[in-house]
């Protein structure tokens, strides 16, 4: 019995010391934590999303799964299915826009919205929302009725046949956009849901 006595006081002896660096390194890594970034949607110029995205057309729904990168110029989306699989590839830049089908059908027009109507069967209003989904009037519309959280953010926006609400502004890894939003149109609702915002650029 002595000995599993002094066995069991060595053991305390260096299980203690261990247990309090273990915590003390803990704790450290949680105090070197890097704070989330605040952006300034204004001076955001590209962007790269990732997230979910359902559109309702009347009484038809379509989840899955949305990739957009945005440059000046330049948008490239991914739509995919809840599970994984391509539904549609589209691009838009000065030439006009092209939409790539699961099938390998390519599609062009003059730009997404009109292509997306044509091929998907509902609007994607691109041009407007590549503002609306950083929390921005679209510039090329007059600006409508507006409501703003305590913080000085839109929870409503509302432009031409156009209305963004706004549900949420805590993406992972960046601060100052939106996380979660409702886009309604005529016939038509969009809800999005941002699971990772990367910023590309800012303006000076």
């Amino acid at each position: 019995m002595p000995r599993a006595n002094n066995a069991g006081a060595l053991a305390s002896r260096f299980l203690n010391p261990l247990l309090v660096l273990l915590c003390g390194l803990a704790l450290a890594a949680c105090g070197t934590l890097t704070p989330a970034p605040v952006v300034d949607p204004a001076r955001v110029n590209a962007f790269d999303l990732a997230g979910r995205v359902n559109v309702r057309v009347e009484s038809k729904a379509y989840p899955g799964r949305i990739h957009w990168q945005h440059t000046p110029g330049v948008d490239e989306v991914w739509l995919y299915s809840p599970i994984g699989s391509t539904v549609a590839r589209m691009r838009q830049d000065a030439s006009g826009a092209l939409l790539v089908t699961s099938d390998g059908k390519e599609y062009r027009a003059d730009d997404l919205q009109l292509l997306s109507r044509k091929v998907l069967g509902w609007d994607l209003p691109l041009d407007g929302l590549q503002y609306w989904v950083r929390g921005l009037e679209w510039p090329a519309l007059a600006p409508g009725p507006r409501d703003d959280d305590d913080k000085g953010r839109p929870k409503l926006l509302k432009q031409g046949d156009w209305q963004v609400a706004y549900l949420d502004w805590s993406p992972a890894g960046v601060s100052g956009l939106p996380s979660k939003l409702d886009l309604t149109g005529t016939g038509l609702r969009v809800r999005l849901v941002v699971d990772e915002w990367k910023i590309d650029g800012l303006d000076p």
